[in-house]
């Protein structure tokens, strides 16, 4: 039996001493790293958004590049043999946006850790403050695969067929165009449908404020409730690919067969004059 998708607390424990299973820590606060951490955990360095970087040193609205990915994969000594248990201090947000760049890739040697740090601290995980460094190397050659994300051009194209369903990961007055954001404009794919990924996991009553994904019968209600369909190409989106990740990674974890990521999201459909928007409540 294969290594889930989802693993909670109790099995990274039982097989932290495995030398097969190795853990990554995709983090927004990095410096948090070397204060605690999972045992054993190795720190993935850079923004934990994965995009690429321009010639300015600035980074890009568009996934890292091939050879990015592969300078990633060599620092971290990410091999075929191994499995990665990723996890983040955000609820798994980070974590799902690194799962899904590995999976363009090609990469699926991947879980994530359910509760992310929170959770593991709340259920009393192992911590350790000395800090590890993987081998710098790496059997990975990656292979990007187009179908797993879509560009701007193409979901011009398509955004309004039968065949596809939008999902709109954002909060609700981003969706409705009311809240204010650094877009030159505001609103939501026309036909897009809105949930906001947060609606996902349970509440913050647990102790550290750790939240972990809805059981899975729950989030297959949620998932039917809004109108997606197994039967349809799922795009997803946000402002700038990462809360639509974390969409996409419920939906493998549902066994949707076709989903995909609009990796640029509204940092670039709602920066452009022609892309089409409207404002208002979700709709069903």
């Amino acid at each position: 039996m294969g290594i889930p998708l989802l693993v909670g607390t109790p099995w990274l424990q039982d097989n932290l001493s495995n030398p097969n299973i190795e853990v990554l820590e995709n983090a927004w606060i990095k410096d948090a790293y070397s204060k605690a951490h999972i045992d054993g955990a190795f720190c993935v360095p850079g923004h934990p958004y994965l995009k690429s970087i321009d010639s300015a040193g600035e980074r890009t609205n568009h996934v890292m590049q091939t050879d990015e990915f592969t300078e990633l994969c060599e620092q971290l000594g990410l091999c075929q043999n191994k499995h990665y248990i990723v996890y983040d201090d955000y609820y798994g947000l980070f974590a799902a946006r690194f799962w899904y760049v590995c999976r363009h890739f090609g990469l699926n040697n991947i879980s994530i850790l359910n509760g992310s740090w929170r959770g593991w601290l709340a259920e009393g995980g192992r911590v350790a403050s000395l800090i590890s460094l993987p081998e710098p190397k790496s059997d990975i050659l990656p292979k990007p695969d187009t179908l797993h994300m879509v560009g701007l051009n193409e979901l011009l194209s398509i955004y309004d067929s039968p065949d596809t369903q939008l999902w709109d990961t954002r909060r609700i007055g981003e969706f409705n165009g009311e809240e204010e954001t650094a877009n030159r404009r505001k609103g939501h794919i026309p036909g897009a449908l809105n949930l906001v990924w947060t609606d996902l996991l349970t509440e913050s009553t647990y102790e550290g404020g750790a939240r972990y994904l809805k059981p899975i019968t729950e989030l297959r209600q949620i998932i039917g409730d809004l109108g997606l369909c197994t039967e349809k190409t799922i795009i997803t989106y946000c402002q700038s690919g990462n809360r639509a990740a974390f969409c996409n990674f419920v939906l493998e974890l549902l066994g949707f067969p076709q989903h995909r990521l609009y990796d640029a999201s509204m940092s670039e459909w709602a920066n452009h004059a022609e892309t089409p928007l409207v404002k208002g409540s979700p709709f069903r």
